[in-house]
């Protein structure tokens, strides 16, 4: 062995040095060339462009970066005007108070699966009550007849009295007038119990419907999802929002606007309630779900529709690009046309 030969000059697989070189070279300059980025800009006439630097007169204007594959992995923002940045905290503040109507709902979900494992436990805990309520009722209208034969005793008492050319004893009448008193107070209580036992039916077909769509989709979201990103202000000038004043008015608003939802949602509705409709999260890259918001404000409302897409790089690039831009486009429009004028 000569004296300082390195190790690798006796093996079999040795590289030749100026392979190595190259291998080495290769493996340096790999990184860099990955690295290399495409971006994506459009001009004052509204043209395309597609360069791997951005001109300097173009910076300040919103442009996108791209992957290999032509993706959009990133938006770069400009220089943004005031109007921008109060459209901003406006939609800030709308996801905001849209979020916490979200989470009262997933709350109350979450209280009703943990209060019952089966559809089976739900009919078990309604007949319950039910019979309970049915007993009360029961007890109550024996109540009613046991004095309802007192009140008719007292009037043939009355009666007899009348016949007999004698004026109807004092205590006679008080004993009328109680037993009548008794008896109507028997048949209010009846009532309410009778009213509250529709109620209690009235809930349970609504939690028993919930119940049947909460387990549905837990079962439809564990295929696929991945989670969901929002779609970007496209600096249209206005949020996909309109304001209402009266509660007429904003009940006509939100009807047309859960209408137009419904319509182009690509996911099915998963809630549904008088401020909120939020349709599944998409487990496609195809698919656009949407969030719809009744938010209260100072002397106003606030219609107010959200897009979310799959969190995967073609998810984002859907809610980045034209269809998210046509729905919320076409929302105020088709919401004000309904209603027939701007409220």
């Amino acid at each position: 062995m000569v004296r300082g030969a390195h190790p690798i000059a006796r093996t079999g697989n040795a590289l030749p040095a100026r392979a190595l070189g190259l291998a080495l070279w290769g493996a340096l300059a790999l990184p860099g060339a990955a690295m290399a980025a495409t971006y994506k800009w459009v001009d004052e006439q509204g043209n395309v462009h597609y360069s791997d630097s951005v001109p300097p007169e173009q910076t300040r204007q919103k442009h996108f970066r791209l992957d290999a594959q032509g993706r959009q992995i990133e938006v770069i923002e400009g220089a943004k005007s005031p109007e921008m940045l109060q459209r901003e905290q406006m939609l800030r503040r709308l996801r905001a108070e849209t979020a916490g109507l979200i989470e009262e709902q997933r709350n109350r979900d979450m209280a009703l699966l943990r209060t019952y494992a089966s559809e089976e436990d739900m009919r078990l805990a309604l007949n319950d009550q039910i019979v309970q309520s049915d007993a009360s009722v029961l007890i109550l209208k024996k109540y009613r007849a046991r004095h309802a034969d007192i009140l008719r005793t007292q009037e043939k008492r009355a009666a007899e009295m009348e016949r007999q050319g004698q004026a109807v004893a004092a205590q006679v009448l008080k004993a009328i007038e109680d037993e009548r008193r008794r008896i109507a107070d028997y048949e209010d209580k009846i009532r309410v119990l009778e009213d509250k036992k529709r109620i209690i039916e009235d809930r349970f077909s609504r939690d028993m419907e919930r119940f049947r769509a909460l387990k549905a989709e837990q079962v439809r979201s564990s295929h696929g999802a991945l989670g969901e990103v929002f779609a970007a202000d496209d600096d249209s000038g206005g949020l996909s929002a309109v304001a209402c004043s009266s509660e007429a008015i904003c009940l006509k608003a939100w009807a047309l606007a859960r209408s137009y939802v419904l319509r182009k949602a690509d996911t099915p509705l998963a809630m549904d309630t008088e401020r909120l409709v939020y349709t599944s999260t998409p487990l496609s890259d195809q698919d656009m779900a949407l969030t719809l918001a009744r938010i209260a404000g100072h002397g106003e409302e606030t219609v107010f529709l959200d897009i979310r897409c799959r969190q995967s790089s073609l998810g984002r690039e859907l809610c980045a690009g034209p269809k998210a831009r046509d729905i919320r486009a076409g929302f105020r429009s088709s919401v004000e046309a309904g209603m027939g004028s701007v409220p």
